[in-house]
């Protein structure tokens, strides 16, 4: 494991910042600049327990993004922890800072004097967790919701799957925006939200490629370590691609194939590994199942 970590402030973050403060507001920009750090923060410590190396955090105007090496995305349960760290931390600070005010406690006579600053900390963490437990990519719901789909449906079919409700969500979203900034003009942030989750999704979706192909590297290294593991059975046509089928590889489960033709008779039964080999050995990415049996 390594810890290397460096941070990246998007433009556009700079140029919220700079808006903050020209509006009268950069007590509130500097609270959310630390609490979005915080946040990302949280993600990087459990992802570095699991053993990825961290790498950066980026902010965004509307939060930011922790980067690590490694394919959490095809651990579920990895990804899932690590998805949950955060707005679980922003709820517990924002509770803490809730109950040191109404107690009166440990809170330094500045905090006290016109509660501005306990005010903003406890809003700007709970809104930070709300908006992060929207079940959509690459929001820290979205990354669970996948989690939860890939470990039952597999990587493509669970990716794609987040991948839509992301979508869909970002359009609901766009369109209550919409609705609120024609009977409010103070609710752009909405909008906002709803591109910056649409083009998030987009952008999973073209990196399900890179994820694979990354994965499956991996994954025949740890195959010649495998000791015990749970079996998982599927039953595959033998005119589908071999990368077609590698994509619906259980991640947290060792994959066999029954492989039947039009007629529904087995064809054969093709290990996990053995598609594996023959899909590295092979320049022709789209061999089909019949062609190696």
């Amino acid at each position: 494991m390594r810890w290397g970590l460096r941070l990246r402030v998007n433009p556009l973050f700079l140029l919220v910042i700079v808006l903050f403060a020209l509006t009268g507001m950069l007590l509130e920009a500097i609270i959310a600049f630390i609490l979005v750090l915080l946040h990302e923060l949280i993600h990087l410590i459990v992802a570095f327990h699991y053993g990825y190396n961290v790498n950066k955090i980026e902010l965004f105007p509307f939060g930011g993004m922790a980067e690590y090496n490694g394919l959490l995305e095809m651990e579920p349960l990895q990804e899932l922890k690590v998805a949950l760290a955060g707005p679980l931390f922003n709820l517990l600070a924002g509770g803490l800072f809730y109950f040191l005010k109404s107690k009166g406690i440990l809170l330094p006579p500045e905090m006290i004097a016109d509660g501005i600053i306990i005010k903003h900390l406890i809003e700007y963490n709970l809104v930070i967790a709300i908006v992060n437990f929207i079940p959509a990519l690459p929001l820290d719901g979205g990354r669970v919701l996948r989690a939860l789909l890939v470990r039952k449906m597999g990587f493509e079919r669970g990716s794609k799957t987040a991948i839509k409700i992301a979508r869909t969500l970002a359009v609901i979203i766009g369109i209550s925006g919409f609705i609120v900034l024609l009977f409010n003009h103070s609710n752009i942030w909405f909008l906002v939200l709803a591109f910056f989750v649409y083009a998030a999704a987009s952008r999973e979706e073209r990196q399900l490629i890179y994820y694979l192909l990354s994965y499956l590297t991996r994954r025949e290294q740890l195959l010649k370590e495998i000791r015990l593991r749970e079996l998982s059975g599927q039953v595959v046509r033998d005119e589908l691609t071999i990368k077609e089928v590698l994509y619906t590889l259980n991640p947290v489960k060792y994959n066999l194939f029954f492989v039947i033709d039009r007629s529904f008779s087995l064809r054969g039964i093709l290990t996990e590994g053995q598609l594996l080999g023959s899909f590295f050995a092979q320049k022709d990415k789209e061999l089909r199942l019949r062609d190696i049996l």
